[in-house]
């Protein structure tokens, strides 16, 4: 997607990478709780009680991204009904 001239997935990274260096404490606390609902799903629901880490992390990064990407949404939508 071109916006004047320029790619869009820039601003959208730069954006992303100020939200998670001002907020890094929330964004950790997505993390832990992403790691530890997985390993209770795991152990309870799944009936796996090896524990895989690579999966844990795997799936840490994945709801911490779709986390961002939304709340980054939203702060670009509000943005524009205020301008």
């Amino acid at each position: 997607m071109q916006i004047s001239g320029r790619s869009y997935c820039p601003d959208v990274a730069q954006r992303l990478r100020n939200r998670l260096r001002g907020y890094w404490w929330v964004c950790l606390a997505i993390v832990v709780a992403a790691v530890i609902l997985n390993e209770l799903f795991d152990r309870e629901v799944a009936g796996d009680k090896n524990g895989h880490p690579g999966g844990d992390v795997l799936v840490a990064i994945v709801v911490l991204l779709i986390i961002l990407v939304a709340w980054d949404r939203v702060a670009v939508r509000r943005s524009r009904r205020t301008s």
